[in-house]
């Protein structure tokens, strides 16, 4: 394996909603493979009062989530990973959003909790990048980025628009090919948050999400991937 590095990528924790048992498995998979290279893929933190109805109703259950109790089960797990790059998720957005809020309030509670993560990113020495539809971590041509997309062919739609690819964002685990001559694959390691989030208690979709994460091997032109699953009715089974 001369000239291979080994990376893990994990994505949407969702700080205070990240799953005890999923948290365990990561962390004990990364103390025996360390890897070289460790990913956040974004959705480090819920912030589910900073969600655009939850701001705007003050009956909205999400109203009064706690903002300290999740910034600090987020940047704890963060700690505890060690990641050297991290993404913002569409979560970790929500911040961009209201620090730049006419009402003072929110727009300083905002930059108070980007100043936060900002102070976490500088002790880890990681690698940060905001959420956008370019921005992404590339290793062996294969890109390690957030992701955008929700319908039910989107991991092969993201393949289909970066090429080959490992995201999060969908709550699933899951590997696609893309229509291309270039053979491109998509895949999506899943969440290690609850499954049973009650902001999602109603959405068929969940039926469909599952744990999981991503490790393998990169060198300077190629990366292979191998996801880990724990669906429901599993029990965690590590690789190592």
């Amino acid at each position: 394996m001369r000239g291979w590095k080994k990376f893990l990528a994990v994505g949407c924790s969702h700080g205070a909603e990240i799953d005890p048992e999923a948290r365990k498995a990561v962390l004990t998979m990364r103390d025996r493979w360390k890897p070289d290279t460790t990913i956040h893929l974004g959705d480090f933190l819920d912030l589910a009062a900073f969600r655009a109805g939850a701001v705007r109703d003050s009956n909205d259950s999400d109203h009064a989530a706690s903002v300290s109790e999740d910034l600090s089960c987020g940047l704890e797990f963060l700690h505890e990973l060690r990641p050297t790059h991290v993404l913002f998720g569409n979560h970790e957005a929500r911040l961009a959003k209201f620090a730049a809020s006419p009402n003072a309030l929110l727009a300083h509670a905002a930059t108070l909790t980007l100043d936060k993560i900002d102070q976490t990113f500088k002790q880890l020495k990681a690698k940060s990048k905001p959420y956008h539809i370019r921005s992404h971590f590339s290793f062996g041509g294969t890109k390690f980025l957030h992701g955008f997309m929700y319908n039910v062919s989107a991991v092969r739609d993201h393949a289909e628009t970066y090429g080959n690819c490992v995201l999060a964002h969908l709550h699933r685990v899951g590997w696609e090919r893309a229509r291309r001559d270039d053979h491109a694959s998509g895949y999506c390691v899943g969440t290690l948050a609850r499954l049973g989030m009650d902001y999602a208690s109603t959405r068929r979709a969940t039926f469909a999400w599952s744990q999981g994460f991503a490790y393998g091997y990169y060198n300077d032109r190629a990366c292979s991937v191998n996801l880990v699953e724990r669906r429901p009715d599993m029990p965690w089974l590590l690789p190592l």
